[in-house]
């Protein structure tokens, strides 16, 4: 007996663990890891960790969970190689692991700007604790930061850097912040919060170049208009790039991720695919979709888990996110960008507010800013009718708002 073996401490490679130990699995389980620290949070990096003085990652589980579970987790060591037709896979230092089944969640990287821009890798990214450490030893005494990208992990460390007290720009190629996840009544709600605390923002704007000034500590950036923005650090936040080459290289399906099915099965018979790696099937889209969210990844992990010991599959539920920029708390669920119509809950001028985007009539997906617990309410209603939200809630809805 091989085993399971799981490539990724991720969320939802450690989930997988768990979810597999908690379904009464009693085969061999090893967790293969790059990182050399056990595994750990990474919502917080973008977000309280980088205010805090001495942050050390908050664990996904105790160390403890690995030895009681008799969970083999391997540390430090890269995969390199998947051989599917003798079901192994082989690490960089050579050591071949067989297994039974294989659960690649690998997670993303963040998507680096090109050399031809960067030449002399100025910017800073942030995906891991290693990012946290070099970023935060150069915010220390720092006094100007341009973040380039305008979505959620830039406007976190925009928040963060204004509350710092640096002089903080972000170039944003769109046409406003965060288009990707949040309508346009929260983004320019948020923009306000940021620019009264002295945010500057460069929309439709992309970067020509990054290069040292001549006092070798700061930095210049060149946006395609020729403007030049002086910064003692420069971040990037222009989105990520799902780990996928070591499926792609064995033969199996990727498209913008690791395609697999509704179960979480990839195109080869014995490998599943969770988390930020893979793009799942969704049957009421009829698409592969990827959901770069911790709750999504710990219900994949369920759902893998339930396939293999031939249980019933717990529900899904709709993914949900989060975003915390200083004082302003975003929940979301749902995609903001498929509705045809948005209904505006409490004023926005109390600082507590939620939208709701419907879809032919119904709740296909809920924002709030500070109102965890109308979120939950609403999150709990996503697919009913609007008519019956109103009577739910109480509340008579503006007539419809089309865009």
């Amino acid at each position: 007996m091989s085993g399971i073996l799981i490539i990724g401490a991720s969320h939802s490679g450690v989930a997988t663990a768990a979810a597999l130990r908690t379904a009464k699995y009693d085969g061999k389980i090893t967790l293969i890891t790059e990182e050399t620290v056990l595994p750990y949070h990474r919502p917080p990096l973008s977000k309280e960790a980088l205010s805090k003085k001495d942050y050390t990652p908050t664990l996904l589980r105790p160390e403890s969970f690995y030895t009681n579970n008799q969970i083999d987790l391997v540390q430090g060591v890269k995969v390199s190689k998947l051989n599917t037709v003798q079901r192994s896979a082989t690490a960089e230092d050579g050591t071949t692991y067989s297994y039974d089944q294989l659960i690649l969640a690998c997670g993303a990287e963040p998507r680096r700007l090109p050399v031809s821009i960067d030449p002399d890798r100025l910017a800073h990214y942030l995906r891991t604790h290693d990012d946290l450490t070099a970023l935060k030893s150069r915010i220390d005494g720092a006094n100007s930061m341009v973040i380039i990208g305008g979505g959620l992990i830039g406007m976190e460390i925009a928040a963060m850097a204004l509350a710092q007290g640096l002089d903080v720009t972000v170039v944003e190629a769109g046409s406003r912040i965060m288009e990707r996840t949040v309508s346009k009544a929260i983004a320019n709600y948020v923009l306000d919060r940021h620019s009264n605390k002295g945010l500057g923002v460069r929309f439709g704007s992309s970067v020509a170049s990054i290069q040292k000034a001549e006092d070798g500590r700061t930095g210049v950036v060149t946006l395609a208009d020729g403007e030049e923005i002086r910064a003692e650090i420069v971040v990037a936040a222009i989105g990520a790039a799902p780990h996928e080459t070591l499926a792609r290289e064995a033969g199996l399906e990727v498209t913008n991720g690791i395609a697999v099915s509704e179960v979480g099965l990839s195109s080869d018979p014995g490998i599943y695919a969770v988390g930020d790696c893979s793009a799942w099937y969704d049957p009421v889209l009829g698409r592969h979709v990827r959901n770069e969210a911790v709750n999504p990844g710990q219900d994949q992990a369920k759902i893998v888990a339930a396939t293999i010991m031939g249980l019933d599959l717990p529900q899904k539920r709709p993914p949900r996110y989060w975003s915390h920029q200083a004082a302003i708390q975003i929940q979301m669920s749902g995609d903001v960008n498929a509705t045809d119509m948005e209904a505006v809950l409490n004023a926005p001028a109390s600082g507590a507010f939620s939208v709701l985007g419907f879809k032919n009539d119904h709740l296909i997906a809920v924002q709030t800013i500070n109102a965890p617990q109308q979120f939950g309410k609403l999150h709990d209603m996503l697919g009913m009718s609007r008519e019956a939200i109103a009577s739910a809630l109480d509340v008579e809805f503006p007539p419809p708002h089309h865009h």
